[in-house]
């Protein structure tokens, strides 16, 4: 919670098996492993727990920039390795069953340190021992997971999770543009407009989040709006009204899809 207090309920009956504090709140999804889970605090440090009763089993202390982040940070689990992203930009890989180093990769420059606040870093995506990210700051990376060294850097504005399908990665700009990359190269392929059809005065509509389903793409909109856009034509194919404000990502479960919007949920067919 946001007393920094940790909670283990039961799932049949509602009960707490039990409660620890915790030095700093949450602040990165959970990953769990055998009997310990992993996550992020807003001090940028990371923490390994015992499910059983809640005790911290180690930690790892990257940089702080004293600025809490304005994203959930991300974390990733890969053949007993974690890795994950700090609000700074460094990106880290440890091993899970003790917290010991193995490489630190940093992406920004002192300057950016300076403005941190601002700095918004997509969710990590690994695919092929390969881990790919973009942030706000124009930059799209695709970092060796074994080494820590960065394969190759694009010049894309997108704070939004990228997503591998085959040898190409799709990612969408702040702008509302969508790139296919090449997942090898970085270079990209195609480049296709999914706001031509929005009115946007002054850039005020910004992408929210985005699934591909049956090669369509998906994307929910800063004014609760949805797009259908073909993938394999390259058109638009419908725009959906859900809200008159900001929903969130789409997500698939059970050929239906989901949304979330000012403390209700949407489902969709």
């Amino acid at each position: 919670d946001n007393l920094s207090k940790l909670y283990s309920i039961n799932l049949s009956n509602g009960d707490v098996n039990w409660s620890k504090y915790s030095q700093s709140s949450f602040n990165s999804n959970i990953k769990i492993i055998n009997d310990r889970f992993i996550t992020i605090d807003f001090e940028n440090v990371i923490r390994c727990f015992s499910i059983k009763d809640g005790k911290e089993l180690w930690n790892f202390k990257s940089e702080n920039s004293f600025i809490k982040s304005q994203k959930k940070l991300s974390l990733i689990l890969k053949n007993n390795i974690v890795y994950f992203i700090n609000n700074l930009g460094d990106v880290t890989a440890l091993d899970s069953n003790n917290g010991s180093l193995f490489w630190q990769t940093p992406t920004q420059s002192n300057v950016i340190y300076q403005d941190a606040f601002s700095l918004e870093n997509s969710d990590l995506v690994f695919a092929n021992d390969t881990i790919y990210f973009s942030n706000n700051k124009n930059e799209f990376f695709s970092i060796d997971s074994k080494s820590g060294i960065i394969k190759w850097k694009q010049n894309i504005n997108s704070n939004l999770r990228p997503t591998i399908i085959e040898n190409f990665i799709l990612t969408i700009s702040q702008e509302g543009l969508l790139f296919v990359i090449e997942q090898s190269t970085g270079n990209v392929l195609r480049i296709s407009n999914l706001l031509i059809n929005i009115k946007n005065k002054n850039n005020e509509v910004k992408p929210v989040g985005f699934i591909v389903a049956r090669n369509k793409i998906y994307l929910s909109l800063s004014n609760g709006k949805l797009i259908k856009f073909d993938l394999k034509k390259g058109i638009q194919e419908n725009i959906i009204k859900l809200g008159g404000s900001k929903i969130s990502r789409p997500y698939v479960f059970n050929e239906s899809m989901y949304l979330v919007k000012d403390n209700a949920i949407i489902k969709t067919n």
